[in-house]
C-alpha cells in the first residue's frame, strides 16, 4: 500500500527525466500502428518497450539513490549492499558512512576500489554468492541494502534470513528490486516467508511493484526490536 515512503517515490519519478528524445508513451504505439508492414509495426513495437523499459530504468535509479539517502542512517557505521555490481550505488550514500561492505558473486575488486575513493566513501568488497553467509557477526549492521540480489536469486528467502541475524534491531532493509520476467517471488519473501518474521510489516509501493512489463519493489522493511523477534510479518 501507498505509505511513509511515497513522497520519496513520486518526488523522484516526477524529477527524474526521461533519456534525451524519448517520446511519450502514446507515440510508441502510433508509430506502431502506422508502420506499413507487420515486421515494421512489431520492430517499432519492440522498440517502444525498450524504450520504455530504458525510462523506467533510469527513474528507478534517481528512486533509488532518494531511497538510500533517506533511510540509510547518517552515524551507520556499518552497511551492507546486497548486489553491489559496478559500485554505483556508492555515490548516494551519506559521506559519513563508516564502512559499506559489498557482497556480489561478480565483484570486482579494483574497479570497486576506484569506485570507493571517487565516491568517498570507504568499501570493501565481497566475491561471493548472495545467499552465503555473510560473516558478519549478529546484529552488527546498520542497515542492508539490495539492488537487485532478491530478484537475480534462486532462493531470496535466504538474503532475507541473513539480513535479518546481521541487522540491529530497528534497523532497515532498503529493498528495489526488479520483478519482471516472473520475479514476483521477491515480494513473496519479503512479506511471507519465514525469513520475514524477523521484520516489521515491509512498506512498498504498490504502484511500482505493480507496473506492467517492468514491476518494481521498491520499499523497506525494519528489523524488528528483540521482544518482537517472534512475532509474524505480513503483506503490505
Amino acid at each position: 500500500s501507498a505509505t511513509f515512503f511515497d513522497d520519496v517515490v513520486a518526488a523522484a519519478s516526477s524529477s527524474a527525466p526521461p533519456p534525451p528524445d524519448t517520446p511519450p508513451p502514446p507515440a510508441l504505439f502510433e508509430l506502431a500502428l502506422a508502420s506499413p508492414t507487420p515486421l515494421g509495426a512489431t520492430l517499432a513495437l519492440l522498440g517502444g518497450f525498450a524504450i520504455a523499459k530504458a525510462v523506467v530504468y533510469w527513474r528507478v535509479q534517481f528512486i533509488t539513490a532518494a531511497m538510500i539517502g533517506r533511510h540509510v542512517p547518517p552515524t551507520a557505521r556499518r552497511v551492507l549492499e546486497y548486489g553491489v555490481g559496478a559500485g554505483k550505488n556508492l555515490y548516494y550514500y551519506p559521506k559519513t558512512v563508516g564502512m559499506v561492505v559489498g557482497v556480489d558473486p561478480d565483484a570486482k575488486e579494483d574497479l570497486l576500489i576506484q569506485v570507493s575513493v571517487a565516491s568517498a566513501v570507504p568499501f570493501v568488497a565481497k566475491a561471493q554468492p548472495n545467499e552465503d553467509p555473510t560473516g558478519q557477526p549478529d546484529a552488527s549492521i546498520d542497515a542492508v541494502v539490495t539492488t537487485g540480489a532478491l530478484g537475480k536469486s534462486a532462493d531470496p528467502a535466504k538474503i532475507i534470513a541473513e539480513a535479518g541475524r546481521i541487522l540491529k534491531p530497528g534497523a532497515p532493509l532498503v529493498f528495489c528490486e526488479d520483478m519482471s520476467f516472473g520475479k514476483g517471488k521477491v515480494l513473496d519473501a519479503l512479506t511471507s516467508s519465514d525469513a520475514a518474521r524477523a521484520f516489521e510489516r515491509p512498506e512498498y509501493d504498490d504502484g511500482w511493484a505493480t507496473l506492467p512489463l517492468s514491476p518494481v519493489a521498491i520499499g523497506v522493511a525494519v528489523r524488528k526490536r528483540d521482544g518482537d523477534a517472534g512475532n509474524g510479518g505480513g503483506a503490505a
